[in-house]
């Protein structure tokens, strides 16, 4: 069954910034701010060497692809850092919320899933007749339009703490655009954009489980 149109119930996708809940501050509990140092400390141009004589097409995927891994990686960094925070504080105020919030460490699963992307878009490209194809390419999209809707978000909103990921975007657009929101719901779960991305997520993985698991190394989960 094609689920484009399961993606596309909605005339284009939900924009708003509202956030459902309070946004879980773990500058505070950590007495560092990650992402900030994260994205100080991240050169996009690292490694010159790798990308020599290739295409700048070929570059720029390469880019992408490192903020994306990045991102994954601090996310997980993240998660440790509060786990262990929340051992020895266990009677802290924030302790519940930060046992909350380390229920989505499941959801982000292992690194593997932002390299299928390409073995996806790659398969979708050659069979694009294929009802699992259109599906495929259609998800990319709308993830594509909701991330350049992010950045522009962003631009006007410098000091919102959910930006501090997307600035890690702003010179690499992202070919797989699903892998860096995928990454940025699952910290910010409480903002009105997350749940579609992940629902977006869920469709299009029930899908390929269930006529071409093949092209999956994992489902995304633990």
């Amino acid at each position: 069954m094609d689920i484009l149109d399961d993606l596309l119930k909605v005339p284009e996708p939900f924009k708003s910034d509202q956030l459902t809940g309070s946004i879980l501050d773990s500058t505070t509990l950590l007495g560092t701010n990650l992402w900030r140092q994260a994205s100080n400390d991240f050169d996009l141009f690292a490694e010159p060497e790798a990308v020599a004589g290739l295409s700048l097409e070929q570059q720029q995927y390469l880019s992408d692809l490192r903020v994306d891994r990045f991102l994954h990686q601090t996310l997980a960094h993240e998660f440790e850092l509060l786990d262990l925070w929340l051992e020895r504080n266990q009677d802290h105020p924030e302790a519940a919320r930060v046992a909350l919030f380390l229920r989505h460490r499941q959801r982000l699963g292992q690194k593997s899933w932002i390299d299928d992307q390409e073995k996806l878009y790659l398969w979708a490209q050659k069979h694009e007749r294929e009802d699992l194809a259109v599906s495929i390419l259609g998800w990319r999209l709308l993830c594509q339009d909701l991330a350049e809707s992010l950045l522009a978000w962003s631009s006007r909103n410098p000091d919102d703490p959910r930006v501090q990921q997307i600035r890690l975007w702003q010179e690499s657009p992202g070919f797989y655009p699903q892998n860096r929101l995928r990454t940025w719901a699952i910290r910010f779960p409480e903002d009105a954009r997350a749940p579609q991305i992940l629902a977006w997520e869920e469709l299009t993985t029930r899908e390929i489980m269930a006529s071409h698991p093949e092209l999956l190394t994992e489902t995304g989960k633990e």
